[in-house]
């Protein structure tokens, strides 16, 4: 049995351009949609990353991971998100170099309404889909990032 070569795409068909495309098309209506909130992708990741750990706190270096924004580049929207009290800092209590991160209750609120802005940029993306082809599609995209390593992950990694 010979082995079969892979189907030749089209350069204007590749899966990364094309995921590039999608991501840069949709990165731009969900930076117009959270315009009225003063809010950024980095802080809207990290309020929502908050909201997912059952510790109710995660490091600045972990939020930036699963924003897959630098460190620096989280500890300025984390700057930013405490100033306006959307977050809190406290010491980790055995470990004196990180810090952990909080949602306040503002925080909350903001997140809820983020969400009900940007809610219409997924809408949008899927509206041909029906409700399978959509949950599919998920399904698919989690399967890929998977395999490409940049599957978003449910819980900090030890001593974050």
């Amino acid at each position: 049995m010979s082995r079969r070569e892979p189907h030749p795409v089209a350069p204007r068909t590749r899966t990364a351009f094309l995921v590039r495309l999608l991501s840069n098309t949709l990165s731009q209506q969900v930076e117009r949609a959270l315009k009225p909130l003063s809010l950024t992708q980095a802080q809207l990741a990290a309020l929502a990353q908050l909201t997912f750990t059952d510790e109710g706190w995660l490091s600045g270096a972990e939020l930036g991971r699963r924003a897959g924004v630098t460190a620096q580049a989280m500890s300025a929207a984390i700057t930013d998100l405490e100033r306006r009290d959307l977050v809190r800092r406290s010491p980790h209590p055995t470990q004196g170099r990180i810090q952990r991160v909080h949602i306040t209750e503002d925080g909350a609120h903001l997140l809820e309404r983020a969400q009900q802005l940007t809610e219409p940029v997924d809408a949008r993306a899927l509206a041909l889909l029906t409700e399978p082809e959509r949950d599919q599609f998920r399904s698919l995209l989690l399967r890929v990032m998977t395999a490409s390593g940049c599957a978003p992950t449910a819980e900090p990694e030890p001593g974050e």
